[in-house]
């Protein structure tokens, strides 16, 4: 009986082994193709920074970054990340062909700032190198305080 449970302790072991994630499978393998540096995308903005000037201090600042695949294959943009909570991103989700266009939009919202701004936004795409980097910046009047 001991034998039985033994081998049947064991068998379940080695199948659980034999079941683990060792890698991408042939599937997921296609799908992360290697592509040349040369055959890459290319993301080209027309400017990537944008100066609002002076505004308010509660007021919103909203631009549009136009930008072209100057590569040759698809654009994929991943992912786009500001270096506040203060700046919302948002950038196309579908892939952008060679040659194609399209446009990242940044908000950004003064509430509780002042001065100086320079608000980065970091974007992550299949490109070479994998980063690219555009901002806003301009000055934020304070709010006039509020008399009792």
């Amino acid at each position: 009986m001991q034998k039985v449970l033994l081998f049947s302790v064991w068998s379940i072991f080695i199948l659980s082994l034999q079941s683990c994630d060792r890698g991408p499978s042939a599937k997921q393998a296609e799908n992360t193709q290697v592509i040349p540096d040369s055959e890459r995308p290319l993301l080209v903005f027309q400017d990537t920074l944008y100066r609002f000037g002076t505004i308010k201090e509660g007021e919103e600042v909203t631009h549009s970054y136009p930008f072209t695949n100057q590569g040759k294959s698809d654009l994929l943009i991943s992912n786009a990340s500001a270096s506040c909570g203060c700046t919302v991103p948002e950038w196309p989700k579908e892939p952008i062909p060679p040659g194609g266009k399209g446009t990242i939009k940044a908000t950004f919202n003064s509430s509780g700032k002042q001065g100086k701004q320079h608000k980065r936004i970091v974007i992550t795409a299949n490109t070479k190198p994998e980063l690219t980097e555009i901002a806003l910046e301009g000055d934020v009047i304070p709010k006039p305080a509020e008399k009792p």
